[in-house]
């Protein structure tokens, strides 16, 4: 755990005399409520130093401003293994968890809903073995793409995971005065550089990612992954899945103590890390938030209606790696007839493991992922079919749907159209391959007008001009012959 080979104590000692400077300034201010010393600490941070010094900065704050709150930050390990029974009797103290889906592996909206919902579990394990929980930071950003994100003029290896939408970069809220402003159109991105690329190009910024509307499967949607990044308006469903997964939060974080949305306002047009650019944009709901709307947000994820399934096309060593994961954490190291089914059997038993693995641990923040292999779908109730899986450690059912065909009503309108579609392709071969036919036709009344029309293409189809006068010296043809 430890990945540090040693701990600089005068850099701890500094920030404990930061936190007693702030303190003994700030004791009295009627705008102080509590005091966090530290914000996002490594997760590698050696646990022993870093409780050492929560324990410190606790004394001093106590000491000093017996009146404040004070907060710790997870060290992104929310989980009572690592946090519960930590200052137990302590009054006045609370535990920070910052929860963000922007960095997590392109899915489809009903994951982003079911890891949503999953949060209340986790929250609700650890009020009970630490104490009050505070979510310090969320947003409704489901992908890596605002600007500056990951540092300024930078990026992380490996993000954003998808290409992102870009608008025009707006002017600086403190004025054109600031340098190298306005930003200029005719620029590529200019330096500093990092060792990724994330900032102004040609006068563009870049943002998150719209959603688009799917009728196929309305709760998985279509594969992000080949989605564009902008969606024309008739298809873009960006106002509904953000506003869902705002509730479906909502709902999630009311086990907690209390949630700050990250941020209050974003210079550039970025609704999903904006609250004010989020209520203007209808993502998030407005008033009191105690409504049937919010409490009952995450009923269907809750349910357990998502299935967790195995995308079909993926490369059978990544679908192999995934079903050795999930069997590993259940205790199964009888693995290896995972290795030897391929196509579609690769994929069925895929599904049931994924599936079986989410449902058992979806309440304690388990994804669908498994690698990127994985998706959730809703799930379609009408199964008459089902494959079982179990082993020494759990059972579980995966129900498979059958298709039953094309309604009676499809069949009969298809009927009708091939049909029609047969009788006029027939007439045209008539109409041009039988001399006696079309003439015929041509002396019936019913085809006057378009003898007379002046129509060149509808005249040829039906052969009504070349062959003419060939076919005006042609006798009559038997009249119970047509050809």
């Amino acid at each position: 755990e430890n990945m540090y080979p040693t701990i600089n104590n005068d850099h701890v000692q500094h920030s404990l005399d930061v936190v007693r400077i702030i303190t003994e300034r700030y004791k009295n201010h009627p705008a102080v409520f509590a005091l966090e010393p530290i914000n996002e600490p490594w997760e590698m941070s050696p646990l022993p130093v870093l409780k050492q010094f929560y324990w410190d900065s606790y004394l001093i704050v106590k000491t000093i401003a017996p009146h404040w709150k004070f907060a710790i930050h997870d060290s992104f390990r929310f989980a009572p293994y690592f946090w519960g029974g930590f200052m137990a009797g302590c009054p006045d103290r609370a535990i920070d968890t910052h929860i963000y889906q922007a960095w997590f592996n392109p899915a489809s909206r009903a994951a982003f809903y079911a890891n949503a919902c999953s949060e209340s579990a986790a929250i609700t394990a650890m009020e009970q073995a630490f104490g009050p929980v505070i979510v310090g930071e969320w947003s409704l950003a489901t992908d890596n793409c605002a600007m500056w994100l990951n540092g300024f003029n930078d990026n992380l290896n490996g993000y954003p995971k998808l290409p992102c939408k870009f608008i025009p970069c707006p002017g600086p809220y403190m004025g054109l005065e600031q340098p190298g402003t306005p930003v200029n159109p005719s620029l590529p991105l200019q330096g500093p550089y990092g060792t990724g690329v994330s900032g102004p190009i040609y006068g563009l910024c870049p943002i998150d990612r719209d959603w688009y509307k799917s009728s196929a499967q309305p709760a998985s949607g279509p594969e992000w992954v080949l989605s564009p990044p902008g969606a024309p308006a008739q298809l873009d469903d960006t106002q509904k899945v953000r506003y869902n997964l705002a509730i479906k939060k909502l709902e999630a974080f009311s086990y907690a103590h209390g949630t700050y949305f990250w941020n209050f306002r974003t210079e550039i047009d970025e609704p999903a890390w904006s609250y004010l650019g989020a209520v203007k944009a209808g993502y998030m709901p407005t008033g009191s938030l105690n409504t049937p709307d919010i409490q009952q947000a995450c009923s269907l994820e809750d349910a357990g209606l998502f299935v967790c399934v195995c995308k079909p096309g993926q490369l059978a060593s990544a679908v192999h790696a995934g079903m050795a994961y999930a069997l590993n954490v259940e205790g199964n190291y009888s693995q290896a007839w995972i290795y030897k089914i391929h196509g579609a059997d690769l994929v069925s038993n895929a599904t049931v493991i994924f599936n079986a693995f989410f449902q058992k641990y979806r309440l304690i923040g388990a994804t669908c992922d498994f690698g990127g292999v994985a998706t959730l779908e809703f799930a379609n109730r009408t199964y008459n079919s089902s494959i079982n899986f179990t082993n020494s450690q759990f059972y579980v059912q995966v129900n498979v749907p059958v298709y039953r065909g094309p309604a009676l009503w499809v069949l009969i309108l298809g009927g009708i159209g091939v049909a029609l579609v047969g009788s006029v392709a027939g007439f045209l071969v008539a109409m041009n391959f039988s001399p006696a036919f079309n003439k015929k036709v041509r002396e019936s009344g019913f085809f006057e007008p378009l003898k007379n029309s002046n129509n060149i293409i509808a005249r040829s189809s039906l052969s009504l001009l070349a062959l003419a006068d060939e076919y005006d010296n042609i006798p009559d043809a038997d009249p119970n012959r047509l050809t």
